[in-house]
């Protein structure tokens, strides 16, 4: 893993946890594992996704994210790392509703295998409900992923459900079931459980 790919996320990370210092919003560390079966056969593994993810919330609803992702296909040597930086904003329509939009770039990395690094950009948009103090429901999360070059055949989209579990004040879990496409062409469901802490 080059060295130029791993400071975009370091800044990336650092300007998460200067903001956090800085100002008395709100942030928040996550870690989470994503087993990725074939979509007509749930049975057959696909691939493992390790990720962890750091964010700062402003009370404007602003938020900054970055993350970085391990992905290991089974049966095969071949491994990736994606390293993401991304800039959203959560609209609050009540205490109950909310949605979030964020526009990101990222770089997924050949760690083993055959492949090469491609630079990307994702967009996402989702809507929560708050079902009661504990549980919300993570109502439709969307996500659309492209290389920024097209012969790079990286376009990714996914949808998905969840519920985040609020443990206290600053722990929560969640679980997640993700669809995805390749090329718009189904692929694989994603089985996520990850685990937040805020601050």
């Amino acid at each position: 893993m080059s060295i130029t790919h791993v400071i975009p996320l370091l800044i990336a990370l650092a300007m998460v946890a200067v903001t956090s210092d800085a100002m008395a919003d709100s942030s928040s560390i996550g870690v989470s594992l994503t087993s990725d079966r074939d979509q007509q056969n749930l049975g057959e593994p696909q691939s493992t996704q390790f990720e962890v993810s750091a964010s700062h919330t402003f009370d404007t609803g602003v938020i900054l994210g970055a993350s970085a992702q391990y992905s290991n296909k089974a049966f095969s040597d071949s491994a990736t790392a994606n390293l993401e930086a991304t800039v959203g904003y959560r609209l609050r329509f009540n205490d109950f509703l909310s949605v979030i939009g964020s526009v990101g770039i990222g770089d997924r990395l050949q760690v083993s295998g055959d492949g090469s690094d491609i630079a990307y950009y994702v967009l996402r948009a989702a809507a929560d409900l708050k079902l009661s103090e504990k549980v919300t429901w993570n109502a439709v999360a969307f996500r659309y992923r492209d290389a920024f070059e097209s012969s790079d055949d990286y376009l990714t989209p996914q949808l998905a459900t969840g519920v985040t579990f609020k443990v206290d004040d600053h722990n929560s879990i969640s679980s997640k079931i993700q669809y995805n496409w390749k090329d718009w062409h189904p692929d694989t469901v994603g089985f996520a459980l990850g685990y937040s802490r805020s601050f």
